[in-house]
């Protein structure tokens, strides 16, 4: 009887430490991501495939069999020993891709990042002007984003457009919004927009680069009027009126009166039969919400 009862004590001491050395093994594994990895392939052959993040945060596919859910995009794709998959499928590293060839339709890190670059910076840069600049031949400029092109002439040793811009942008309009006004005239500018009007290596005049055009008599002119709002337009064919980049300052009209940071500085031209015995050509101290034009000058 004692030796049964020995022989039995025996027999649960052997079985506890089996029980043992069978758990400490799976804790071991559950440490490794590779053999859980291999164990989750080996123990899901009833599925089609699985999905898990890796260690890297990828989202990573592993598959098992010809089974596979389309339209599933992860960052890597593994095929384990154990599937049954007999026709090759692509993978960019960035989609899963399932027609031979289709990698070239898919869309590259590069441009990605430009994609992403490009939206960043607390706006969307839909519509964003080209930043290519504009061609020069001779006298005459091609603005390359709109391939309009324009008269130049030099001043006061600029070179300056001859003509007034007329490139759609922001909030610019056309006099009284015909667009044949933008043909004969050029377009019309809030201050705003005046700013960045101008194509890539040209500006808004300074006060010193307007003075000389100011005091240059052959310089011609277009009387292509101004726009309070978007309807309330008048002077075209008796005045003209050109943004500058010029701070304002005492002797300027209208200075007194037009302080702060709502208002910048033009040059009103005036037709000369109606400017009769007054100042053709001057500065003035304006609104920055009003539309006028823009003549560029080369940086």
């Amino acid at each position: 009887m004692k030796r049964y009862l020995l022989f039995l004590g025996i027999l649960a001491l052997i079985a506890f430490y089996s029980a043992c050395s069978s758990s400490t093994d799976l804790a071991a594994a559950s440490d490794d991501p590779d053999e859980t990895s291999q164990t989750t392939s080996s123990s899901s052959k009833n599925s089609s495939s699985s999905s898990k993040k890796s260690s890297s945060g990828d989202s990573v596919l592993v598959v098992d069999s010809t089974e596979i859910k389309k339209d599933t995009v992860v960052d890597k794709v593994y095929i384990s020993a154990n599937s049954n998959i007999e026709s090759p499928y692509y993978s960019s590293a960035v989609a899963f891709c399932w027609d031979e060839g289709c990698e070239a339709n898919l869309p590259s890190s590069s441009s990605k990042a430009k994609s992403s670059s490009s939206s960043s910076g607390g706006g969307a840069s839909i519509d964003t002007p080209s930043e290519e600049p504009p061609t020069i031949e001779g006298n005459t400029m091609t603005d390359n984003r709109d391939k309009k092109t324009y008269q130049l002439v030099s001043v006061g040793g600029k070179l300056w457009m001859a003509q007034d811009l007329n490139y759609a942008f922001g909030q610019s309009m056309c006099f009284n919004n015909e667009d044949a006004n933008c043909e004969k005239y050029g377009r019309l500018y809030t201050f705003s927009n005046a700013q960045s009007a101008c194509p890539k290596g040209w500006k808004l005049p300074s006060r010193e680069e307007a003075q000389a055009l100011i005091n240059d008599d052959s310089y011609t002119w277009s009387y292509s009027g101004r726009c309070k709002g978007t309807s309330d337009c008048g002077f075209t064919g008796e005045m003209g009126f050109h943004w500058t980049s010029a701070t304002p300052q005492d002797g300027d009209k209208n200075f007194e009166e037009n302080k702060g940071d709502s208002y910048a500085v033009i040059i009103v031209e005036k037709e000369p039969g109606y400017a009769g015995d007054n100042d053709q050509k001057f500065f003035q101290v304006d609104e920055k919400g009003k539309h006028f034009s823009v003549r560029c000058v080369q940086e």
